[in-house]
């Protein structure tokens, strides 16, 4: 069944990355949410999608206690939620390599992960290849998505490195997918998860194609055209 993902948590109907929007995202019956992490300069784990807090503070450089009140923590959404599968961006400022920041985000997430073992479901995604095979590394037992968000033309090739470098899944934006693209992606057994999708026709279509899973702002609706389609 292709699985649903509360992009930011039920972000359509309340305040994306908050605690709210992902126990709301969980009620309303997505398998999966997706969030934005960065690291503080403290050492927390930061669900936020900007590196500015609206406070005006930078996360990487700033201590967790000087950020808004309803700025979770990567373990306050683990605790808050019961079931629900967790899909953590690693957020990156440069995304073609890793850096110290970076390296520091990496560790503190696996370790993460394994105080909270086979409890939870994660899958980790970012741009950033390098961090990504980092994080493979470290974590070897976590699947991973690399996040794409326009192809050229030897896409194929692409997606063989994504393959050959033990990752699980291609998490390419909407706009860019096409049938031929998902059936060149299974032909490696790699999933398709889908960014950022709200239109139910695009859903369907998209589900017509054979993807795996759809990032949606809108999980409510997705999961009705899922459920439509019995798939």
């Amino acid at each position: 069944m292709t699985q649903i993902y509360a992009h930011r948590g039920a972000s359509r109907a309340l305040k994306e990355n908050t605690l709210e929007a992902f126990k709301h995202a969980e009620t309303l019956g997505a398998g999966w949410v997706e969030l934005d992490v960065w690291l503080s300069k403290d050492s927390i784990l930061t669900v936020h999608h900007d590196l500015i807090v609206e406070t005006g503070d930078n996360i990487i450089e700033s201590g967790y206690s000087s950020f808004p009140g309803d700025v979770p923590t990567l373990q306050d959404v683990v605790a808050s939620t019961d079931n629900v599968g967790i899909n953590v961006e690693v957020k990156t400022r440069n995304n073609l390599m890793v850096d110290v920041p970076t390296r520091r985000l990496i560790d503190e997430l696996a370790r993460l992960l394994e105080d909270v073992g086979e409890s939870r479901e994660f899958l980790v995604s970012s741009f950033n290849f390098p961090c990504l095979t980092y994080f493979r590394d470290k974590s070897p037992g976590t699947p991973v998505g690399f996040l794409v968000w326009e192809l050229d033309d030897d896409w194929e090739s692409l997606i063989a490195k994504v393959a050959e470098s033990d990752f699980q899944a291609m998490h390419p934006a909407n706009g860019i997918v096409s049938r031929d693209f998902v059936a060149a992606c299974k032909k490696r057994n790699l999933d398709v998860n889908v960014w950022t999708v709200n239109d139910e026709d695009r859903m369907e279509e998209l589900l017509g194609f054979g993807v795996d899973g759809i990032i949606t702002d809108v999980p409510d609706v997705a999961l009705d055209v899922v459920k439509g389609r019995g798939r």
